[in-house]
């Protein structure tokens, strides 16, 4: 498990008030910095699930299931502006996504999730000819740093060659949702995310094998500007522990990403 050292640098502005013969001193102000979130991917209980609520064509009735997501596949990408160079991990906890304050060179870091459509780690199945009625990600936040809120784009993606790799930094997005804040708040709460236009674009004919996602921060937000109140309003957090009723262990995937031919043999 990696570990990310904490460094806090606190300035305080002490602002000396004079009347009725005493200093008034308030307190520091909440700034919001750059921020690194990451989210836990080590067991059943705590790795990031996907929810799907669907219907079959000339089938009564509404189908719910839940997917773990796929540890081998999960990662991050880091991006060091100053080498201007990339570095891939996989398989390990937590993946990242924001700034990472305490590295001199600012490496940006976006996280990658994926979550298997057709059981091939032991999941439920999605089928291809599905019509998605609700759909959410649940992701539990075991690390944030550096900030007291992160805004937060979410791309539905597609890995073009199998496996995670630097070219899916910042590959184009085959859909995308709303921006959302994670906050220091959230840090020991799984926190789920509305992710059901992804899902839809996702069963898009022909629909994809893997669900996979990119999180990655709102860089068009200056560090210390407040974040909207309106994209946040039906935003729930649920604290530890989660209900695992109707969840499948997850089988060990291949540590191996899949050929070209493996990927096209998959298509649902």
């Amino acid at each position: 498990m990696r570990k990310i050292g904490i460094l806090a640098i606190v300035g305080v502005l002490t602002l000396s008030l004079a009347g009725c013969g005493g200093d008034y001193n308030p307190p520091p102000p909440i700034v919001t910095g750059p921020g690194l979130v990451g989210f836990d991917d080590t067991s059943s209980d705590t790795s990031p699930r996907l929810t799907v609520t669907y219907t079959l064509p000339a089938t009564p009735g509404t189908v719910t299931v839940s997917i773990l997501s796929d540890l081998a596949s999960d990662g991050d990408i880091a991006f060091d502006f100053v080498q201007s160079s990339f570095t891939v991990t996989t398989g390990l906890s937590p993946v990242l996504f924001g700034i990472d304050s305490f590295n001199i060179n600012l490496p940006e870091f976006r996280a990658f999730l994926t979550f298997p459509l057709d059981g091939i780690t032991g999941q439920p199945v999605v089928p291809g000819d599905a019509f998605i009625v609700a759909a959410d990600v649940e992701v539990f936040v075991t690390l944030f740093d550096f900030a007291s809120t992160v805004p937060t784009f979410l791309d539905l993606v597609q890995y073009p060659l199998g496996g995670l790799a630097a070219i899916d930094f910042d590959a184009v997005p085959l859909a995308i949702r709303p921006v959302f804040d994670f906050f220091a708040s959230d840090m020991g709460f799984f926190v789920p995310i509305d992710v059901t236009t992804l899902m839809q674009a996702a069963q898009f004919p022909p629909a994809l094998v893997d669900f996979q996602l990119r999180f990655s921060r709102d860089m068009s937000v200056p560090p210390l500007a407040p974040s909207s109140s309106v994209r946040n309003a039906d935003r729930t957090v649920v604290a530890p522990p989660r209900a695992m009723e109707g969840i499948a262990p997850r089988q060990p995937a291949t540590a191996q990403p899949l050929s070209p031919a493996e990927m096209a043999a998959r298509r649902r």
